[in-house]
């Protein structure tokens, strides 16, 4: 009997001892994408970036001249229309699908939904658009 209070107390012991469990930080709210871009836009899924954020939309006149569609990594390059009107664009597409745009300047942007990161700029007649997760 004086062994089995001995490991009890001994278990007892430990357990107190031991850290607090560690918490994972929440993902964010799975999203989901709008039946229909936003008026004068397109879905970059619909431009065959099938690893793109549900509704993200860019210019409906956007011309791509190249771009790469990696689980993690969203890269376009676009010729037109010009780098102005696609930033007037994203500043107001961006929030209605849940990013947050927290740097804008010179027709450059940097947004975030908290998994996603993204970044457009433009110059001369090309302007780029990248989007990074870690989900990959």
């Amino acid at each position: 009997m004086r062994r089995i209070l001995l490991a009890l107390a001994v278990v007892l012991v430990l357990t107190g001892c031991a850290g607090a469990p560690v918490v994972a930080p929440p993902s964010p709210p799975a999203r989901t994408a709008p039946a229909a871009a936003p008026e004068g836009g397109v879905f970059l899924t619909d431009l065959g970036f099938t690893n793109a954020p549900a509704g993200f939309s860019v210019p409906s006149s956007a011309i791509l001249d190249q771009g790469t569609n990696a689980v993690n990594n969203i890269t376009a390059i676009f010729t037109g229309p010009t780098g102005a009107d696609t930033a007037a664009y994203l500043r107001a597409a961006l929030p209605e699908v849940g990013f947050e745009i927290t740097a804008d300047g010179d027709d450059s942007l940097l947004f975030t939904d908290g998994a996603w990161q993204g970044a457009f700029t433009a110059t001369g007649p090309l302007s780029a658009l990248t989007l990074r997760t870690d989900r990959g």
